[in-house]
């Protein structure tokens, strides 16, 4: 590819990562909901426990 065929690639990349990142959202709150823990999720996500909170708790 050129150049200017991966800055044209780019914005596609971009939006199915940002899909991909909705649904981890999603399917991670569905574990919380059901009260597994923030290391459990972390666990399989190959994360830290501290990681995985910081990534999907929604808090600062």
């Amino acid at each position: 590819m050129t150049g200017e065929e991966i800055l044209e690639f780019l914005p596609r990349v971009a939006a199915v990562g940002a899909q991909v990142e909705a649904n981890l959202r999603g399917w991670v709150q569905r574990l919380r909901d059901r009260r597994v823990t923030w290391a459990r999720i972390g666990a399989a996500l190959g994360m830290t426990r501290q990681s995985t909170w910081e990534r999907f708790s929604g808090e600062e």
